[in-house]
């Protein structure tokens, strides 16, 4: 018998689960080991478990709690597919309810009167930008754009493309700072953010219809004292005041929603391999519609647009330190390079900064 069991270790390495996540599995009752040493306490797991703990996981990352995973998992063929579609049909339900919440919260603070925006600074915002190739892939699919507009604007925008197209962050870019201008020339007073929703339109213009084609991106329009977003995907907008982050923007991954909402833990996600799969971008058969943030800005502050690259690749920590104890934009975004290079460099790096 003993022959027949392996490791958690082993276990982890076969179902491409954590041993953190099959610990927490064990903990919950979900999947208990086949044997406990009583000395080392060392668990043994039966090789027929390797496809149960798959199956876990892959209801864990849909959102399912672990008492409906430990009904579903007591029930055969038809009737643990039935019990799926049924969980399904009140998540739905659920989501039906929460959104004629939302739209109606959202008319009644449209409805409020809006603060007056008192212009802190006219002074245009020291900028920088990077990109690099990293050091294991053949080709550049991230771009970068910084830029001064109309009215007093400044544009910063990465995106990271996907797929077989080389050039598709690029023309999104392209598509819109062309939009953008085209608005802001025309009325240079025209609201940032209603300004960034309507270039995104034109933007998704160039999205395929079909394929695996694609491509996150973050755009920010900074106006005096406050700073506009839209973002689709997994690229980041920081912002950096004195020595305090805030990661502005969420990643729109289907697995960091779930952790966000205290459906699922950390520990899950860590070696989970839908862990960096996207649920919102530009792509083909994908929602595309953007957040919309705005948040204020004071003197002194640094704002930071970066591909995955960097903040995938760099430890919290480290990024932290760099972004905290920042000197000039230039030599900033050069040592954020080195920094992701440092890591490993295993993706296209892009990144943009503006130092008020």
């Amino acid at each position: 018998m003993d022959e027949a069991l392996m490791s958690i270790g082993e276990l982890a390495a076969r179902s491409g689960l954590s041993p953190k996540a099959l610990r927490l599995y064990a903990e919950s009752g979900l999947l208990v080991p086949r044997r406990v040493d009583p000395f080392t306490g060392y668990r043994s797991y039966g090789a027929d478990q390797v496809e149960h703990a798959r199956l876990i996981a892959s209801l864990r990352g849909i959102g399912m709690g672990l008492a409906r995973i430990r009904v579903l998992c007591d029930l055969d063929g038809s009737a643990a597919a039935a019990e799926l579609r049924s969980w399904w049909r009140q998540e739905e339900a659920d989501a039906f309810s929460r959104a004629a919440a939302v739209r109606s919260l959202a008319r009644d603070l449209g409805a409020l009167s809006s603060e007056d925006i008192m212009t802190t600074s006219t002074t245009t915002p020291r900028t920088a930008w990077a990109l690099h190739i990293g050091l294991t892939r053949d080709a550049q699919q991230d771009a970068v754009l910084v830029r001064e507009l109309p009215g007093g604007h400044t544009l910063l925008a990465v995106a990271d493309g996907f797929g077989t197209s080389q050039d598709l962050a690029l023309r999104i870019l392209s598509a819109l700072s062309a939009a953008l201008v085209r608005t802001l020339e025309a009325d240079p007073s025209a609201a940032p953010l209603a300004t960034l929703e309507a270039a995104w339109r034109e933007v998704e213009a160039l999205v395929p219809a079909e394929g695996d084609v694609g491509s996150t991106l973050t755009a920010a329009l900074l106006d005096a004292d406050r700073l506009h977003i839209a973002h689709l995907g997994d690229s980041r907008a920081v912002l950096v005041r004195g020595q305090r982050l805030e990661n502005i923007t969420q990643d729109h991954t289907l697995l960091r929603s779930l952790v966000e909402a205290g459906r699922l833990s950390p520990e899950e996600v860590a070696a989970h391999p839908n862990r960096a799969v996207l649920n919102r971008a530009l792509a083909a058969g994908a929602p595309t519609a953007p957040d919309l943030l705005v948040r204020r800005l004071e003197p002194g502050d640094l704002v930071l647009l970066t591909t995955d690259g960097l903040h995938a690749v760099v430890e919290p920590a480290g990024l932290a330190s760099a972004l905290t104890s920042a000197g000039e934009p230039e030599a900033l975004a050069q040592q954020l390079i080195e920094l992701a290079l440092a890591a490993g460099g295993p993706d296209n790096v892009g990144l943009a900064l503006a130092q008020l």
